[in-house]
């Protein structure tokens, strides 16, 4: 029996040990490599092509978002499953529109994970039953407000992450490695569709609205 392959990607090391182990367990898994960093997790990737990546979504460098981008590209037949503790709709939202196939939280069962893997290698999608009810209201909520302010991005969700955290633009430029002038621009696009005047303003509207926790 060929068995499914699998590459792991995160930043916590005893997760990823116990992971790669309970996976490794399976008569028809096999955990080819591990990585706690998305680039030299990615090139790894390129090379040993294997059947399903899995990966935390928030990591130091390079993070989960990019990672996807650079998997899909570089390998397309890999199947991608994020392994992360948000289940903001939103995240679900760009992370399967980036090319991720599954979306597991880290409070999932051992079967949860394992549904996953065999569901993705098989061509199929899964998303935890946790996560289905949020994306689907946020999905409502969209439809809805079509024509008006447009949605928030990951990318403009990690910015009001940082905001919330005290972060300084060079912080948060420094943590998403991104530019000043590129933070500046996100906090431009978020002011104008929260409808914020300053920082302060938009991590309020944001806590609110349960954008962020």
């Amino acid at each position: 029996m060929k068995k499914i392959t699998v590459y792991l990607i995160d930043d916590h090391h005893v997760l990823r040990q116990a992971m790669a182990e309970m996976l490794g367990a399976e008569e028809d898994i096999s955990v080819v490599g591990q990585s706690g960093e998305a680039r030299g997790g990615v090139a790894e990737i390129t090379s040993l092509r294997p059947d399903i990546a899995i990966l935390d979504l928030k990591m130091p460098g390079m993070g989960g978002l990019a990672a996807i981008s650079e998997i899909v590209r570089a390998a397309p037949r890999t199947g991608i499953i994020i392994f992360t503790m948000y289940d903001n709709p939103a995240y679900v939202w760009e992370t399967t529109n980036a090319g991720a196939s599954g979306y597991v939280l880290k409070s999932a069962s051992k079967e949860d994970l394992l549904r996953a893997v065999r569901a993705v290698h098989a061509g199929a999608g899964y998303l935890q039953a946790e996560v289905t009810k949020p994306l689907l209201r946020r999905l409502a909520q969209d439809a809805r407000s079509q024509g008006q302010k447009a949605s928030i991005t990951l990318r403009e969700l990690q910015v009001l992450e940082c905001l919330a955290e005290g972060q300084s633009n060079k912080i948060i430029a420094h943590t998403l490695s991104i530019t000043e002038d590129t933070v500046k621009a996100h906090l431009k696009s978020l002011y104008d569709k929260l409808g914020a005047s300053d920082r302060a303003h938009a991590v309020a509207i944001a806590l609110r609205q349960r954008l962020i926790e």
